[in-house]
């Protein structure tokens, strides 16, 4: 009965794991599809109407009216003595006084409750976005603390029960302390289904507010901006705009109306009927006339009347004030209550993280020692590890709980992105998990193993959309990377997750026959964690009549499972006649039909010219390129000015927070020593590259690229400097 919730949880989390990126901005699209935006709409739409009926009955009126009797006439001689009587009037008449103030007074509340009402429909929008945010970071912390969770019971599932069982077997495990390894696997376990509630319950949620359907996703945190401990409340709050609206209304009447309790009017009346008596019996004649009148009407008192309105709207004003007075003074002690709450988080997080950093320090001390000495050190590396991943549980929570606060905080203040970001940025998931998969992996080998070489990590922590210190390489040799003995079981002195790779003529056609090796090594890589991309490289195609060429080859490699095709085809290179612009243009064309066929997501490389307008003939490259359908710019920006790289790359993710983005560097030897780092020693390029890691950081930024992988592999293994 155990065998189908476990093969439901493991298809929710292969789907998750292959799940699409959703950055939160692209939920905020979806905005105005909110059930409680929706509902502020309508109402604003009903006080509209009403407004205009209001509007509408002011001024003028038209009444009328036919009547008939029957009467007598004691002057008139039988047999005419008595008479049908009918008559029709219709008149006109106009509000003064009382009655026209009375017309303005229904206006103005309309208006009012119209003004109301938009105030809510912007606190709505505003409170739907921040709901959305909410959600999204629980489903974000949801999915953080089940992939902790599901490492760490892999250490279950790989052999640690065994273990401790024929320790304790042998004497040499306490039973005491048997049952509590057990028990806090159990827990574990308890815990992975309750983070899978949260989780869908947080998806649901996402789906009911963008009012779509909502799949599984690989959510992205976003920066958070710096709150200051000084940061000024925001006064536009719903409660105290709609609190001044009611006042200026009552103010607005108390100023306006002079005749509180008097109706009048001036009016216009015509009126038609036979003429009575009849002058003869054989024939009715008509008779018309009109009249104009003024009307009133007051109570006899009348003084009293207006002296009790008068005093009822001074004390309807009093307590208004008053009441915007008691709100204004809670919504600043909830600020403030949150504003403190939040600076607790943010100190508790710096604690969270040297306890973390303590953890992984004490696994790292277990397992040295386990190495060297017997008795209980595998209990107490066992012990390490359970309290890592509560320690790392922990920082999850914090750091979600912190992220809430913040968006609570923002109902009552604007951020500026210029204020500057959290000092506590994300440690990323893949460096969190680390210690449990090195714990996983050497109780798999059964044996006191070294540890692995460690590898050159250009960045330790960071977003979890950025970079983890892996990079991504251009490589235009295929045969001889796929050919290259031991390639995944080499430890590199940099570790590489994702190849583009590119295909000559003769490849493309043979995998297009008989995809069968292209897919096992698509396999393996994806085995070992490696993304591989289908790199397209010839500036030729980016001409209309050669672009048929590039559509074919999309076609003809669809069925292969590569994770994207990246475009490496750079209008500069091109060998033709066509002005800067026009070459601009037919990219921007062959993109576009490229994006059209493509079953891969699809990135370009770019030269860094083109993240401006002034420098690319007034086109925003960028914008085109994300509307044709690019996921990804490769920025190929070869200098060793960092100051320069950082502000032109950084400028571009600001202002397309939409667009990834990642920094091509080259080890090419054909490039002159201000453009590669092949003249530099290995020292150099390790350094610079952990800083553009370290700067770049931020949602949208997938990391680095280098030019290319046999280059790479040379620098690294033949470099003398």
């Amino acid at each position: 009965m155990r065998v189908f919730p476990l093969l439901m949880l493991f298809l929710m989390l292969t789907a998750n794991a292959a799940a699409e990126v959703k950055t939160l901005t692209e939920f905020y699209t979806h905005l105005e599809q909110a059930a409680t935006v929706l509902k502020a709409k309508a109402d604003l739409e009903a006080q509209r109407s009403n407004l205009h009926v209001q509007e509408a009955q002011k001024g003028w009126e038209v009444f009328g009216g036919i009547s008939a009797g029957y009467q007598k006439s004691p002057f008139a001689r039988e047999p005419f003595g008595h008479f049908f009587d009918p008559i029709g009037r219709i008149g006109v008449r106009y509000p003064l006084l009382g009655s026209a103030e009375r017309q303005q007074r229904a206006i103005d509340d309309a208006a009012t409750q119209v003004k109301i009402e938009d105030v809510r429909l912007d606190w709505s929008k505003r409170l739907a976005r921040l709901f959305m945010e909410e959600n999204y970071a629980a489903y974000w912390s949801a999915l953080k603390m089940l992939a902790l969770t599901e490492a760490y019971l892999r250490l279950r599932d790989d052999g640690v029960i065994s273990i401790l069982h024929k320790r304790r077997e042998a004497g040499l495990l306490f039973t005491s302390d048997y049952l509590e390894f057990l028990s806090a696997f159990d827990r574990a376990e308890r815990s992975q289904i309750e983070f899978g509630n949260n989780r869908d319950q947080a998806l649901i949620r996402l789906g009911y507010l963008t009012n779509s359907e909502m799949r599984p996703f690989e959510p992205v945190k976003p920066v958070l901006y710096a709150i200051d401990s000084n940061a000024p409340i925001d006064i536009e709050q719903l409660d105290l705009k709609i609190l001044q609206a009611r006042i200026e209304n009552i103010q607005k009447t108390k100023e306006t109306e002079n005749w509180r309790g008097i109706d009048s009017d001036v009016n216009a009346t015509a009126f038609g009927g036979p003429a009575i008596p009849h002058p003869s019996p054989e024939s009715m004649q008509m008779g018309y006339g009109g009249a104009v009148g003024f009307n009133f009407r007051m109570p006899i008192e009348i003084m009293s009347v207006r002296k009790n309105e008068e005093s009822r709207l001074n004390s309807l004003l009093i307590s208004l004030r008053a009441d915007y007075t008691h709100r204004d003074q809670e919504l600043q002690h909830e600020f403030r209550a949150l504003l403190s709450s939040y600076q607790q988080l943010a100190q508790q997080i710096k604690f969270q993280h040297t306890r973390l950093e303590a953890a992984r320090e004490l696994i790292r001390e277990r397992h040295l020692r386990l190495k060297i000495l017997d008795g209980d050190v595998i209990e107490k590396y066992f012990q390490a590890v359970n309290t890592y991943y509560r320690i790392a549980i922990e920082n999850v929570e914090t750091e979600s709980e912190q992220w809430k606060l913040h968006i609570r905080l923002r109902q009552f203040i604007t951020l500026l992105e210029g204020k500057g970001r959290d000092i506590h940025p994300e440690i990323n998931l893949s460096h969190l998990t680390d210690p449990l998969h090195q714990a996983a992996a050497f109780l798999v080998s059964g044996e006191k193993t070294k540890a692995a070489p460690k590898r050159t990590s250009f960045s330790a922590t960071g977003n979890a959309a950025a970079s983890s210190g892996r990079v991504a390489v251009y490589v235009w040799n295929f045969d001889k990377l796929s050919t290259q003995p031991g390639l995944w079981e080499k430890n590199q002195t940099i570790e590489i997750d994702r190849f583009l790779i590119s295909l000559d003529q003769q490849q493309i056609a043979k995998f297009a026959a008989n995809p069968a090796l292209l897919k096992k090594f698509l396999t393996e890589a994806h085995r070992r964690g490696k993304k591989v991309e289908l790199l397209l490289g010839d500036p030729d195609w980016i001409l209309p009549e050669q672009r048929e060429k590039l559509l074919m080859i999309v076609k003809k490699l669809s069925n292969i499972n590569f994770d994207g095709l990246h475009l490496d085809i750079e209008p500069d290179q091109l060998e033709s006649d066509l002005p800067g612009k026009a070459r601009l243009e037919e990219l921007i064309e062959t993109v576009r039909q490229v994006s059209a066929v493509s079953p891969w997501p699809v990135g370009a490389s770019i030269h860094p010219r083109y993240l401006t307008k002034a420098a690319s003939f007034d086109i925003c490259v960028p914008c085109e390129l994300k509307a044709k359908g690019v996921k990804e710019i490769t920025v190929m920006y070869y200098a060793m000015n960092l100051t320069n790289i950082v502000t032109a790359l950084k400028s571009a993710m600001n202002q397309y927070p939409d667009l990834s983005f990642s920094l091509a560097q080259s080890l090419e030897s054909e490039l002159g020593p201000e453009n590669s780092y092949v003249h530099k020693p290995q020292s150099i390029f390790i350094h610079a590259m952990k800083q553009l890691q370290d700067q770049l950081r931020a949602p949208n930024f997938t990391g680095l690229v280098i030019q290319s992988w046999q280059d790479l592999v040379s620098y690294l293994h033949e470099n003398t400097l």
